[in-house]
């Protein structure tokens, strides 16, 4: 991108919202602001003191047209200043030489040694060995490397540069969303029995394809204490579990302690709490189940659609929040979807929207929970339920040789580890308690819903796996610790399938010794929202699933792994600009811009930047490959994506995969509304080497899907001898022009509340890419 900035402007260096594309990875960008001196000025209503370029950017940038029809232009009152802030990606192969003289070396792109995870890690060569060859290199897409961000596919440990964390439950009713199920056989096998805290006997593990069972990962259990857990491939929607009796127990071997606790709901009730209106919360874009998109900024479309997240929220139980989420990126503006989620983490302050912003499910479940506890007969020990660690102030269960009590512990603030906290008033009934080879076993009931707030309260609608912690102490006497230790404890139906999800994975890209960590949820829409990347469950979105893109290309960020050698000869080049310039006349021009509602006798109209992204505000998007195959069984991205399946976004013809006669496109496409606007201008980025074009189609009544603008790429060749900017595989985008001159369409007016369909294909029948754009870049007026 580049500025032109004249006598009454200058530009002004300002940090970057990680979240904003437009400084591609830089800590900072350069900005032009207005001097004291532009108001008033001789062309304020004419001509802005500064102009953005950035049409027919990129590598596109050498041989596409860079102008306007006649009477049409960036107008820029008193212009005098140029600069350029280019995002360089240095991909120069060092034995070609690295100064502007060695520009004759190597006139066709020798592709020098790449990541791992270079081109989807397909067909790497090895650390020092360059890449087969083509017309580009795979650094040009930014891949997350060793050095920072690497996929744990490349880069196990004990390299670090993704930390991959996540929160495994067991749902007590209704079903993992498709972003929640676990996808993966062994994956789930392994957290039913290992993670979950399910004190089954012994586990039987199947895997079927069946519509009518639960998607994803289930766990039944049966009367005889045995278990089955079942790996269901086929998408589905059929609820788990939903039975009034649960029952959970998990032992800490460690401690030695068994919590065992049968949860019996007779009734259970549900209500949203507004918060004022300001607040959001801090994790609105992670694991949301669903979202409602208020029709407009308006208090009553935004309460609309507030009401149906609460109405949703009550009967998920997944759900426990209602979040609003302001997608504008203009500021002052409000476009706003409130969505459903299992986690808040805190709550933020912003301008607000309605009052609810944050909308807490609060859960009231009746009926009885029967808690047995077993542990050493000599010593006292406890259970601190909801909880990790002490300093969670737990509501716990102690018992001894004289019955058992109820405190809250760990309430003396940062002395909370060593502190035995407040008993409580007893909300229990003890049924049984006996010794037998040397184990103390209680039986106790009280009320699912806690005596007061100190008292926990069970919620087997809602909650179906339960943290707790727990210790032995050294006598009868209720003191300080001998051992400890930390558990989980899963509730589950006999004989009836209860489903396991994931509802926090999370992953950070961190430096390779796993320092520097940043996470992120990016706003991808999906299909009711206009937008395809959600509903594809792009790998852009979160920093669980990326591999690759501007995220892992920040500034004097080195792209190679940590064990490749860095040359170290400095790039040296030169740019040339040439510019053309019309002096603007206000009045009694002999050529008048001609085609619009607006007739004027000055030369020139000032065209505007009009701009939006097929990805949807995402900044970028990976295209990834048609398949996984056996010879290429991963992609990242879609951790453990099945065989020969195609990946989200992606049709085929011919044999697929890996028939001579297969071909895979991947297709985005995103909808956009717009009022009173006429092109004059239009132009796609569209990155080489796989883009097959950008299509723009109005869609208003009586012109239904009618074409706009179409870009197809012209491929350079590589006959240097006959033109030097011929280079193979760079490309040139024609951009689309409207006006009066000689051979180019009239351009429209296009009407209030116009939608607007963008549509952009790339091929990906063996390869994949990090990073791809599909931008619309525009000039226009609005009359």
């Amino acid at each position: 991108m580049a500025w032109m900035t004249g006598a009454h402007s200058e530009l002004e260096e300002v940090e970057c919202d990680p979240n904003d594309v437009s400084s591609h990875g830089a800590p900072t960008k350069w900005v032009a602001v207005d001097k004291p001196s532009a108001l008033p000025r001789k062309f304020a209503d004419v001509a802005p003191t500064s102009q953005m370029f950035s049409e027919g950017n990129g590598g596109e940038s050498r041989k596409s047209f860079h102008g306007y029809p006649d009477g049409f232009a960036q107008l820029i009152e008193s212009p005098d200043s140029w600069t350029i802030t280019p995002m360089q990606i240095d991909t120069r192969n060092r034995d070609c030489g690295s100064t502007y003289k060695d520009v004759g070396n190597c006139t066709q792109m020798l592709p020098a040694y790449e990541p791992r995870s270079a081109r989807y890690g397909r067909n790497w060569q090895g650390k020092d060995k360059p890449a087969l060859p083509s017309n580009y290199s795979g650094i040009l897409e930014c891949p997350c490397n060793s050095r920072y961000g690497g996929d744990p596919i490349f880069y196990p440990s004990p390299i670090k540069s993704k930390i991959v964390t996540h929160n495994y439950v067991v749902l007590p009713s209704g079903a993992c969303s498709s972003t929640q199920a676990i996808w993966d056989a062994q994956e789930c096998f392994s957290v039913v029995a290992g993670t979950l805290g399910i004190g089954a006997t012994k586990f039987e593990n199947a895997t079927v394809s069946d519509k009518t069972l639960p998607q994803g990962c289930s766990v039944m259990t049966h009367s005889d204490g045995s278990a089955t857990t079942t790996f269901n491939s086929a998408e589905s929607s059929t609820p788990c579990s939903g039975a009034k009796t649960q029952v959970g127990e998990s032992m800490l071997t460690s401690v030695g302690v068994t919590l065992k606790a049968e949860l019996v709901s007779t009734s259970e009730t549900s209500v949203m709490t507004p918060s004022p209106k300001g607040q959001y919360c801090a994790q609105n874009k992670v694991g949301v189940i669903k979202s409602f998109h208020a029709g407009s900024d308006s208090q009553a479309d935004m309460l609309a659609a507030l009401q149906l997240c609460n109405a949703f929220c009550q009967t998920d139980s997944t759900c426990n929040f209602c979040s609003v989420d302001n997608l504008a990126t203009a500021p002052g503006k409000l476009d706003v979807q409130f969505s459903a989620l299992p986690i808040c983490g805190a709550n933020l302050t912003w301008g607000g929207a309605v009052v609810g912003d944050i909308s807490s499910k609060a859960t009231t479940d009746t009926g009885t929970a029967t808690i047995t506890l077993t542990g050493p007969s000599d010593v006292w020990f406890g259970v601190g339920l909801a909880a990790q660690n002490m300093a969670d102030a737990p509501y716990t269960l102690i018992v001894n040789s004289t019955g058992v009590t109820e405190r809250q512990i760990g309430t003396c603030g940062s002395e909370a580890e060593h502190c035995p906290g407040d008993q409580l008033a007893n909300s229990l009934t003890l049924v049984s308690n006996t010794v037998s080879n040397n184990l103390r076993t209680v039986v106790i009931t009280r009320p699912l819903k806690g005596l007061t707030a100190k008292h926990y309260s069970f919620h087997p609608s809602q909650v179906g796996t339960l943290n707790f912690i727990s210790a032995v102490g050294s006598s009868q006497a209720f003191a300080y610790h001998k051992n400890h230790a930390a558990g989980v404890v899963s509730f589950t139906a006999t004989e009836v399938p209860s489903c396991v999800c994931d509802t926090g994975a999370e992953g950070k890209l961190c430096a390779g010794n796993g320092t520097g960590c940043d996470s992120f949820v990016k706003q991808c829409l999906d299909h009711s929202q206009g937008g395809d990347l959600g509903s594809q469950h792009n790998p852009t979105c979160n920093s669980l699933q990326y591999a690759g893109g501007l995220r892992c290309c920040g500034h004097k960020r080195i792209m190679l792994d940590e064990d490749q050698p860095v040359r170290p000869e400095l790039l040296q080049y030169h740019m040339k600009f040439r510019f053309w310039f019309q002096e603007y006349q206000p009045a009694n021009a002999t050529k008048t811009p001609q085609g619009t509602t607006q007739n004027t006798t000055a030369s020139h109209y000032d065209l505007p930047r009009i701009y939006f992204t097929t990805e949807a505000n995402a900044g970028e998007y990976d295209i990834p490959p048609a398949f996984a195959t056996k010879e290429q069984p991963t992609i990242p991205g879609y951790a453990k994506w099945p065989l020969d399946k195609m990946t989200p976004g992606t049709s085929c013809t011919g044999t697929c995969p890996g028939g001579a006669d297969c071909e895979c496109v991947h297709t985005i496409t995103y909808n956009h509304t717009v009022s009173n606007m006429r092109l004059i201008y239009a132009g796609g980025h569209c990155h080489a080497p796989s883009c097959l074009g950008i299509w723009l189609y109005r869609n208003d009544p009586g012109h239904e899907m009618e074409l706009l603008c179409q870009q197809q790429p012209v491929y350079g060749t590589g006959q240097v001898h006959l033109d030097k900017y011929d280079e193979a595989g760079y490309i040139t985008l024609p951009p689309c022009l409207w006006g009066e001159d000689h051979g180019l369409q009239p351009s429209v007016l296009l009407p209030p509340n116009t939608e607007l369909v963008s549509i952009k294909r790339n091929r990906n029948t063996d390869m994949g890419h990090y990073g791809e754009m599909a931008s619309w870049q525009m000039r226009g007026v609005s009359f």
